[in-house]
């Protein structure tokens, strides 16, 4: 138990150390394309942070358990939405670009929707996981169309950054945070066991929350900067990326069959927190400490839901 804890906390150290790395080379990244810092950590840093969900959910369906992928997707998602944003602005209150505002969080809020809409037969098929994957190809389109620097003379006025250092420093610092949450992982699901959590839970709680650790630290580190930006932009692209790109991928390796508990109760919830979510972005164009607490009760609510099943999300609803 000893060493497990151990393994535990070196991952989380590994994460914090690369999200050190990521955070600070944002900047000198984007310099070095001539782009902005969001748009680099909206079709960069977010993909590749996404990376542990992606390996875990596609081990998973090699071995044919769709639970653990589907419920480690939504679980993820959740995650990072509510407990990491919840998090960074109790630190800080967050203050939301208005690209991230109009685009991100709608794209969030309809990929969450078009998801739910595909699963309710409880079936995923390949030729929906190859839907889910077209999908994702407009939104990627509309950030690159915003791709270049608003302020052209500052842009010319800075000194140009190496790419090919700029590029290595990037590539490190994700290597360490993939590593850090492989690490953190793997220990966190065997102190799991030892305490007797149920397996569902680990695989919606647990894994959820070990492959979500990237975001977190990534968050983390870039509100501690004052780069609230960054903070929700990678939250927001994290969370298209894992439901369009990452779970397209699982159905395209094996049909996924979808547990009705998810239907019913994890898939709406997670759509009613994004809603609630953007009507805080869209008062005042920020998160603030109370609102951030309600998000944090909207966590604590989907996680005790994993222990003891919650009425459907009609049936509390009136529906």
């Amino acid at each position: 138990m000893g060493v497990t804890v151990l393994l535990f906390l070196t991952g989380l150290l590994l994460l914090w150390g690369g999200s050190e790395f990521i955070t600070r080379n944002i900047g000198l990244l984007a310099r070095a394309l001539g782009v902005k810092e969001l748009v680099i950590t909206v079709l960069g840093v977010s993909v590749l942070s996404s990376l542990p969900e992606l390996t875990i959910s596609g081990f998973a369906m090699l071995r044919g358990d769709d639970s653990i992928s589907i419920g480690n997707v939504i679980g993820s998602n959740f995650v990072t939405l509510t407990f990491v944003t919840a998090v960074c602005a109790l630190l800080r209150p967050i203050d939301i670009h208005e690209e991230v505002q109009q685009r991100e969080s709608s794209w969030m809020i309809l990929s969450s929707a078009f998801v739910l809409v595909l699963s309710l037969d409880g079936r995923l098929s390949r030729s929906e996981g190859l839907l889910l994957m077209l999908v994702y190809i407009p939104y990627v389109l509309s950030v690159l169309k915003t791709a270049r620097v608003e302020d052209t003379r500052e842009h010319a006025a800075r000194a140009p950054a190496p790419k090919t250092r700029a590029a290595v420093f990037a590539a490190l610092g994700i290597f360490i945070v993939i590593a850090g949450s492989k690490i953190a992982l793997d220990s966190g699901t065997s102190l799991g066991a030892a305490l007797g959590i149920p397996p569902l839970a680990m695989g919606v709680l647990l894994f959820a929350f070990g492959t979500s650790l990237p975001e977190l630290t990534i968050s983390l580190s870039a509100t501690f900067k004052n780069k609230s930006d960054v903070t929700i932009g990678e939250v927001y692209a994290s969370n298209i990326f894992t439901q369009l790109v990452v779970l397209g991928i699982c159905c395209i390796i094996r049909p996924m069959t979808v547990e009705p508990a998810l239907i019913s109760f994890a898939m709406p919830f997670l759509i009613l927190a994004s809603v609630v979510i953007q009507l805080f972005v869209t008062t005042g164009r920020k998160v603030n400490r109370i609102e951030a607490l309600g998000m944090l009760g909207f966590y604590v609510l989907f996680a005790a839901s994993q222990f003891r099943p919650l009425p459907s999300l009609e049936s509390l609803l009136g529906f």
